[in-house]
């Protein structure tokens, strides 16, 4: 802290010796602020998250336990294109046979895995490749966010900072979650990128950062494109910052929509090349190609004119925004509600509605919604106190682009859940700030101050903490654990074994164990709980609620000889409380129809398996 100054990145102002809160430390070899001695922070941190992860979750590496049927069939993935399937070619055969399902899912996120797996393959085998690159990848995710936020923080304050930071940003249970063992799904490469365009906001000059920020942008939404909504955030911030300063004659944004362009471009080429050129609205296709190239024609039209007048400016942005608009509706009107807007009515009641990642986090578990709300509430309470407090109006103005950009990713949050680790990433650093501060200004204060301060300090790091307790304490927590996790007794692999001993064959299971079966055996399932397959979704849900003569008719036109059932997960039950007379009802009830015989090939799976008899 009492190094010298370090001169941050202030929109259209050039280089600001600061002196306030932003502020670098002192480090030899580093540029502002960010050597050896930081990174040594932040990996220290990482280890010994490495260390607490690695030991809560060694039962489930230990029996090749997912979290989510998502990272299942990452790994599935990744066993195709390894196994000869074409690069470009992200079908899934064994979903829906045979045409299969194909997939919204983007090869950037296989590439560790894979790479990982040919590394080590050779060494430790197949097997023991899988699970070391099931660990390895989401940690080195991990030590990666941990690096970019340790990296904001020198930029903004010192090395104290970004060691808090890193803790504070990692152990909020959104961004926690995404970083687990097993969790190879594509969330943890989302939360990275955002981290890298934040960073890109704090660059010296407008080239470096707004090519920064657009290329994060398009890695970002070449994964998945549910980015859109932050990538809108960063873009309005970098035309902001024209609109504040015309003689940046709109550089950042200029610069941040090239990147994005260009960027999504090479990486549409790279992982799609020219297999698929229909304009889906679930991922990025040919028609955001055109969105993003218009979008930086009309930046750099706007940079090259340079108009002086204000009106005139935000009129031109208008125009491209208006026109961006247009040309998505014109050109693929059915993606003008949403990235789901075609999906079958009956899937999106019976399984979409019921995906809790996509709910807004007032549908959470107290114990999740707690963080996902305050975490990054504190963090937008520190940023407004730091933007009040600038010692300059340039340093102000970089305080309130980042408080803009939380606040945006803050309401995406509250709203789909998963996106709310994003959001608690961007707290980390001021939240962290604050809270130093607040302890440094505690050492002159009296013992009961003092111990009320550091209790403070305590919630604002770990907002969740008094319901935690208040769980564990109170009778009532005992009777209603308030956990996000459900853990099933069904032993996935376990049964996979037995059910190889016969010969491949289509199962007919829910969409949520399907990734699962899968993953462990040889055999096919009729639908997963991706919305491409929404024609056997639909017929998987219209089974499982209909009558037993109506599953019975869509069971034998899939060609499904088996029935598999996991009873201890929700999935079964929501279908048996919506039809108390449905298939999922009598089969929960042990009341299976005539047409289903009862088998047990895999004893002490908890699995329950009938075969079709007629």
């Amino acid at each position: 802290m009492n190094g010298p100054g370090f001169k941050a990145a202030i929109p259209g102002r050039g280089l600001l010796p600061t002196t306030g809160a932003i502020r670098g430390g002192t480090t030899a070899g580093g540029i502002s602020g960010f050597g050896w001695p930081t990174v040594v922070r932040a990996v220290l941190v990482w280890l010994v998250l490495c260390v607490i992860l690695f030991t809560a979750t060694r039962t489930a590496i230990a029996t090749m336990r997912f979290a989510d049927p998502d990272d299942a069939l990452r790994l599935l993935e990744v066993r195709d294109l390894l196994g000869g399937q074409n690069w470009f070619d992200v079908h899934q055969y064994r979903v829906a046979a045979p045409e299969g399902v194909p997939m919204h899912w983007s090869r950037l996120v296989d590439i560790p895995i894979a790479g990982l797996i040919l590394l080590l393959r050779p060494l430790v085998g197949a097997a023991g490749a899988e699970t070391v690159a099931l660990v390895a990848v989401p940690l080195l995710t991990l030590l990666c966010a941990l690096l970019l936020i340790a990296r904001l923080a020198v930029r903004l304050f010192d090395q104290e900072v970004a060691g808090i930071a890193c803790l504070v940003g990692a152990i909020a249970s959104p961004v926690l979650f995404q970083f687990m063992p097993m969790r190879i799904d594509h969330h943890g490469w989302q939360i990275v990128l955002a981290l890298a365009a934040f960073n890109g906001l704090t660059a010296r000059d407008a080239r470096r950062g707004g090519t920064v920020v657009g290329l994060a942008l398009a890695a970002q939404l070449a994964i998945s494109i549910e980015g859109l909504p932050v990538a809108a955030l960063f873009l309005g911030v970098c035309a902001l910052r024209g609109l504040r300063n015309p003689g940046e004659r709109h550089a950042w944004l200029a610069h941040a929509a090239t990147a994005l362009a260009l960027g999504s471009i090479a990486l549409f080429l790279g992982t799609r090349g020219l297999l698929d050129p229909i304009n889906h609205c679930d991922a990025i296709s040919p028609v955001h190609l055109a969105v993003f190239v218009w979008g930086a024609i009309g930046a750099n039209a706007l940079r090259l004119a340079a108009p002086r007048p204000l009106v005139l400016q935000i009129g031109a942005l208008a125009v491209i925004g208006a026109g961006a608009l247009g040309l998505l509706l014109l050109v693929a009107p059915q993606c003008g509600t949403g990235a789901f807007a075609e999906m079958d009515p009956v899937v999106r009641k019976y399984w979409y509605s019921a995906v809790k990642e996509g709910l807004p986090v007032w549908n959470m578990p107290p114990l999740n919604a707690v963080t996902m709300i305050f975490t990054p509430l504190f963090g937008l309470l520190a940023t407004a106190w730091y933007w009040r407090r600038a010692s300059s109006a340039p340093e102000r103005l970089l305080w309130l682009d980042l408080l803009l950009v939380l606040l945006g990713a803050y309401g995406v949050g509250l709203l789909v859940a998963r996106a709310s680790g994003t959001a608690c990433v961007f707290a980390a650093v001021p939240v962290a700030a604050l809270v130093r501060d607040g302890i440094t200004a505690l050492r002159t204060r009296g013992v009961s101050a003092r111990i009320a301060g550091y209790a403070a300090a305590a919630v604002v790091l770990l907002p969740a903490l008094p319901v935690f307790l208040w769980n564990a304490w109170s009778p009532a927590g005992h009777d209603k654990p308030d956990t996000a996790f459900h853990v099933t007794r069904c032993q996935y692999a376990q049964a996979a074994r037995a059910l190889d001993r016969l010969p491949p064959t289509d199962l007919f299971a829910p969409l949520d164990i399907g990734p699962n079966l899968l993953v462990y055996s040889r055999h096919r399932v009729i639908a997963t709980g991706h919305h491409r397959g929404s024609a056997a979704m639909r017929d998987v849900i219209d089974a499982f609620i209909g009558t037993p003569e109506q599953a019975h008719a869509i069971v034998r036109r899939r060609h499904a000889t088996m029935v598999v059932l996991c009873p201890d997960i929700n999935e079964p039950q929501y279908y048996a409380d919506a039809a108390p007379d449905g298939l999922a009802a009598r089969l929960l009830k042990g009341k299976p129809p005539a047409w289903l015989q009862p088998i047990d090939p895999a004893p002490g799976s908890h699995l329950r398996f009938w075969r079709v008899v007629d």
